[in-house]
C-alpha cells in the first residue's frame, strides 16, 4: 500500500526567512505537490528566549507570497506536553540518561580530547553514576541535563538526493535532548512530530547528514520507521559565503520589498544546482512536474541577484495585464492595458511602470539635447491625428531634412520623448504621449 506523501518545512522563527531556507520549503512542496501529498508547516519555536510571534507570522507570509500552499500549521511551544510523554517512554526504555557536567566541565573535557588530536565525543562519564552521586550533585545545586544514548553503530539509509549514506554513531557524541532548565533541544521534537504528523519526506539542507543517522536511531527507539530522507546541497552567495539570517538583503521580507517577483525568486532557487535549464516558470506546479531530486548537483548552488534580476525582467515579459492590474491599483497607479504591452519587456521591476506611466503622462525636463536638430524634426512632425504608419512616415520626413540615420537620428529623438537613452518603441509610445507632449518636448518647453 501506497504511503499518502507527507512533506514538511520546520523553521526557527529567530530571524528572517533567507533563499537558502526558502530551497528547503520549496524542495519540499514542489515534491509534494507532484506526488499529490500535503506540505506541512511546523514552526520551530522551543527556543523561548530567541523565538518571536513575529518572525513565525512573517516565515508564514513569505511562504504564501512565494505561492507555497500551506496544509496546517504547527508550533512546536504548544506541543511540550507531548514531548514529556515520549521523553518519559524513553527514560523508561534506557535510552536517555541524565548527566551533571557544567558547561565549563564539558569544555575542558572538550579540550583535552583536541589537544590529543582526539575527536572531541563524549564520555558517557554521566552514564553510570551511582544514585548517591547524582543526589550529591543535586544537593550542589547542580540541575540534570539528558543525553541520547547512541548505539555506536553504522546507521545506513537511502537518500533521495545522496542515494546510500552512512553516519557512523561512534563518532558522534550523544546528543543532549533537554537542557537544565527542562527546555527540549531540536532532534528529539522534531522526530517525534514526524511520528505524529505522519511526515513520510523529509527534504532538507546537506547540513543536517548527522542529524538524520541520529535521528534514525531515536526513530527506532520509538518503535517506528524512518520517513524517507533527501539531504540537497546548500546555497552561497556570490562570493561562495552561505547564507545568514543576518542577511536581511537577501531575505525573502527583503526580496519582495525590492520589487523581486516571486516566481523569478522559485525560479532561480529550484534551478541552480540541478538538471533544470534556468528559465523563468509560470508556476510551481510547472517546476515540480520536471524536478528530479536524485539529479541534484552536489556542489553548492551559487545565488546570484544579477541572475535573479534577468529572470526577474523575464517573468514580467510573461505577466498578462489581469494579473498585474490589481497589484499596480493597490499602490495608486492607473493601470494601462495598452501602456503594460508596450512596456512590459522592459522592466526589470514592476515599480519601474510607474515611470513610463509618469513619461506617457507627465511633464519631463531634459537638459542637453540637440536643439537644432530637434527643431527640424518638430517642423516635420505629422499632425494628427496618428496611426501605426505615423512614425515611419515621421522618420522618413526627418531624413530627407537632416540626412541624419542611425543612432545619430534615434538617439536625439529617444532622449528630448522620454528623458531616457533606451527603452519601448517609439512609434508605439508616441501615440499614448500624443502631437502636444512630443512638440513641446522637441523644442525644450
Amino acid at each position: 500500500m501506497t504511503k499518502n506523501i507527507i512533506t514538511r518545512f520546520a523553521p526557527s522563527p529567530t530571524g528572517l526567512l533567507h533563499v537558502g531556507n526558502i530551497r528547503t520549503a520549496l524542495f519540499n512542496y514542489l515534491y509534494a505537490i507532484k506526488n499529490n501529498g500535503k506540505f506541512i508547516l511546523r514552526i520551530d519555536d522551543t527556543d523561548s528566549e530567541r523565538s518571536t510571534d513575529e518572525f513565525a507570522e512573517q516565515i508564514v507570509s513569505d511562504l504564501k507570497w512565494l505561492g507555497i500552499k500551506i496544509d496546517k500549521i504547527y508550533k512546536q511551544s504548544e506541543r511540550i506536553d507531548i514531548y514529556r510523554k515520549y521523553f518519559n517512554q524513553l527514560v523508561e526504555k534506557g535510552f536517555l540518561y541524565e548527566c551533571f557536567e557544567t558547561q565549563e566541565e564539558l569544555d575542558y573535557k572538550r579540550k583535552r580530547l583536541v589537544a590529543r588530536r582526539m575527536p572531541p565525543v563524549y564520555d558517557r562519564a554521566s552514564l553510570n553514576l551511582s544514585e548517591e552521586k547524582k543526589n550529591q550533585y543535586i544537593s550542589e545545586g547542580r540541575k540534570p541535563y539528558w543525553r541520547f544514548k547512541l548505539s555506536g553503530k553504522k546507521n545506513i539509509f537511502h537518500d533521495l538526493v545522496r542515494g546510500e549514506v552512512s553516519v557512523d554513531t561512534s563518532a558522534q557524541s550523544d546528543p543532549v535532548v533537554v537542557r537544565e532548565d527542562g527546555g527540549f533541544l531540536y532532534n528529539l521534537p522534531s522526530v517525534i512530530d514526524d511520528i505524529e504528523m505522519g511526515v513520510t519526506n523529509i527534504i532538507r539542507g546537506e547540513d543536517h547528514v548527522t542529524n538524520s543517522g541520529i535521528q534514525v536511531e531515536m526513530f527506532t527507539s520509538l518503535g517506528k520507521d524512518s520517513p524517507v530522507f533527501g539531504h540537497h546541497p546548500l546555497l552561497v552567495d556570490e562570493n561562495g559565503d552561505p547564507f545568514s539570517k543576518r542577511n536581511a538583503a537577501l531575505s525573502v521580507k527583503g526580496l519582495k520589498e525590492k520589487n523581486f517577483e516571486p516566481m523569478a525568486i522559485n525560479s532561480l532557487n529550484t534551478s541552480i544546482g540541478t538538471s533544470i535549464e534556468i528559465n523563468s516558470f509560470q508556476s510551481l506546479k510547472e517546476i515540480s512536474e520536471i524536478l528530479d531530486l536524485s539529479k541534484l548537483g552536489r556542489a553548492p548552488g551559487r545565488f546570484s541577484l544579477d541572475q535573479l534580476m534577468k529572470l526577474n525582467s523575464s517573468q514580467l515579459s510573461i505577466l498578462s495585464f489581469e494579473e498585474i492590474k490589481n497589484r499596480l491599483e493597490n499602490q495608486n497607479i492607473i493601470a494601462s492595458k495598452t501602456l503594460w504591452e508596450i512596456v512590459k519587456n522592459n522592466l526589470n521591476y514592476l515599480s519601474e511602470y510607474s515611470k513610463w506611466d509618469e513619461i506617457i503622462n507627465k511633464d519631463i525636463e531634459v537638459e542637453n539635447l540637440d536643439y537644432e536638430f530637434l527643431k527640424t524634426a518638430s517642423d516635420v512632425l505629422p499632425d494628427e491625428p496618428w496611426d501605426n504608419s505615423t512614425w515611419n512616415l515621421w522618420i522618413d520626413k526627418i531624413k530627407v531634412s537632416t540626412d541624419r540615420k542611425g543612432r545619430d537620428l534615434f538617439l536625439p529623438l529617444r532622449k528630448a520623448i522620454t528623458g531616457l537613452d533606451d527603452g519601448p518603441e517609439l512609434k508605439e509610445l508616441i501615440l499614448l504621449i500624443g502631437y502636444d507632449k512630443i512638440k513641446k518636448r522637441l523644442l525644450g518647453k
